[in-house]
């Protein structure tokens, strides 16, 4: 019994979500480092409270008040990161004793538009090199052992640092509506963002993460809320309701590089949303060549994406 109540108590990534919590100080705060919801991290400190079976935090009007016993719960689990750190430093050195890998986590269309071209110069200098290559959006967690995590943000919010990486802007991507080739915007060259409050809207992002936060913020600046029409996890069916001239939807410049047939990208004005691009690369691996080399060739393939 004591076994399975130690287990049921120390969840780690309820953990790593309260060791936030007590930094940031608020679960807004915390949620957006985490790139989750206010309401799941919420839960997560709720069930933990539970678990322990002692008061962690106390409710004080709209925020938390964290307890004595809250405060030396973040910072004695500290060493228990530091070891889990370790673990995942010696797993990885036998993993790759024969073959060099690199892990990168980055969102959907990161890894289909731009990521090839990265993979593709750094392999030909390193042939060797296995690539393992996750999906971190929805961000529900942290990809801890990567090399590598290219995230998006929302430019109005505050920087994200995560630990033991460096940070690096690659780039702004503007977005586009996305309408029927049968629709009338899909004539012109741009819209005003406001034109968009009278059409029905194809909500793609059910976990409301930064890409669709940079156009509920461009919504709320034209002065308007989005008629949902549909929503859906599936970018795939989305889109497919989008062809048949059902609704519209508005997506990064980077999602709408290859677009299915029947499908126009119209340019945005007044305002123009923007999501910032940003690239994390382990501490204690940026020395290594073949890492050297990803962030040389991320700038290079990047670049070149803005040229076009």
């Amino acid at each position: 019994m004591i076994v399975d109540y130690a287990v049921s108590m120390w969840d780690l990534n309820r953990l790593r979500i309260w060791r936030a919590v007590v930094a940031t100080g608020s679960v807004v705060d915390a949620a957006r480092s985490l790139n989750y919801t206010s309401a799941t991290v919420s839960q997560h400190i709720t069930t933990l409270q539970k678990a322990v079976g002692v008061p962690l935090y106390r409710r004080s009007g709209r925020g938390i008040e964290v307890t004595d016993l809250g405060k030396r719960l973040a910072e004695e689990s500290a060493e228990v990161f530091t070891g889990l750190g370790r673990l995942d430093t010696l797993v990885e050195s036998f993993r790759t004793v024969n073959r060099p890998r690199m892990r990168i986590a980055a969102f959907t269309s990161f890894n289909a538009g731009l990521l090839p071209g990265v993979i593709e110069s750094v392999a030909r200098d390193h042939p060797d090199l296995r690539f393992d290559i996750q999906l971190n959006e929805p961000a529900k967690v942290r990809r801890s052992h990567c090399t590598i995590e290219i995230r998006s943000e929302v430019p109005q919010d505050d920087e994200v640092h995560l630990p033991g990486m460096t940070r690096t802007v690659l780039f702004d991507d503007d977005y586009r509506a996305v309408v029927s080739d049968r629709h009338r915007f899909a004539r012109l060259e741009s819209v005003p963002f406001k034109d968009l409050e009278d059409q029905r809207w194809v909500d793609y992002d059910l976990w409301a993460g930064p890409t669709s936060r940079v156009v509920d913020l461009a919504c709320a600046a034209a002065g308007f809320e989005p008629r949902t029409f549909a929503a859906s996890e599936d970018e795939f069916a989305a889109l497919a309701l989008v062809a048949s001239n059902l609704a519209i939807t508005v997506l990064p410049r980077l999602s709408t590089a290859q677009l299915r047939t029947g499908l126009t990208a119209v340019g945005l004005t007044d305002p123009v949303p923007v999501r910032r691009i940003v690239m994390h690369v382990r501490e204690r691996e940026v020395h290594l060549p073949h890492v050297r080399s990803f962030v040389t060739a991320a700038e290079a393939v990047v670049a070149d994406y803005l040229s076009r």
